[in-house]
């Protein structure tokens, strides 16, 4: 990496970025592992949270945490990046704030549903259940709403982000896997692909794990 140019009275916001970058890495591959051992799945039905909310909720609030990381990383990038190409970061990293906000959103939606779960199952007759049922069933299109934009912003913010990366600050390898990783969330959140959207989701974060924590340990070092 080339440390021409480099403004050094950031070095706090390397540490600080690099850090969150690489806990934000490690919390998405919790995430996934999380839900192998919960055995439950990231798209969510009415009944599946309101008969049982642990698993959903613990799922969304330990993305919650990773996301929130996304800020200071997303900032730690743009001071590091900022010198090679400073509007194009503006736009980048404005993008990946404003991604980070949907998510956030989008989780709370879900979150929120726990509260709603115990009068759901004290309920005493199917009609009640029903008006549950649909408050629910709302409040998870909501949130797959924000989730979808959320996806779609940080797809075109990772590939804005690593095509400065290609102008070489960062390795040549960690631009594209920035670029790859960006466009499989991309193209999966707008569902080009139909059915193999959601293992293109996937895929794409996978590797946005990996390069989150590869650029997060060089932030990080940085610092």
């Amino acid at each position: 990496m080339k440390n021409d140019n480099i403004d050094t009275s950031w070095k706090g916001a390397f540490k600080a970025g690099g850090f969150s970058l690489i806990a934000a890495g490690v919390v998405l591959f919790l995430f996934f592992v999380a839900l192998l051992i919960l055995q439950t799945s990231p798209t969510l039905t009415p009944e599946m949270i309101l008969d049982n909310p642990l698993p959903s909720v613990s799922l969304y609030t330990l993305a919650v945490f990773g996301e929130l990381l996304l800020m200071p990383g997303g900032l730690g990038l743009y001071v590091a990046l900022k010198h090679v190409k400073k509007g194009t970061m503006l736009m980048g990293t404005a993008l990946w704030l404003v991604a980070v906000v949907s998510f956030l959103v989008s989780r709370t939606q879900v979150i929120a549903l726990q509260s709603l779960s115990g009068s759901y199952q004290a309920a005493n007759s199917q009609a009640m259940q029903a008006a549950y049922l649909v408050s629910a069933e709302h409040a998870i299109g909501l949130s797959n709403t924000f989730s979808n934009i959320a996806l779609l912003l940080l797809g075109i913010a990772s590939i804005i982000i690593g095509s400065v990366m290609l102008k070489g600050f960062f390795s040549k390898g960690v631009g594209y896997l920035v670029v790859i990783s960006g466009t499989l969330t991309l193209l999966g959140a707008l569902g080009i692909l139909f059915e193999p959207m959601t293992i293109l989701v996937l895929f794409g974060l996978t590797l946005g794990a990996v390069w989150q924590i590869i650029v997060g340990v060089k932030l990080y070092k940085m610092g």
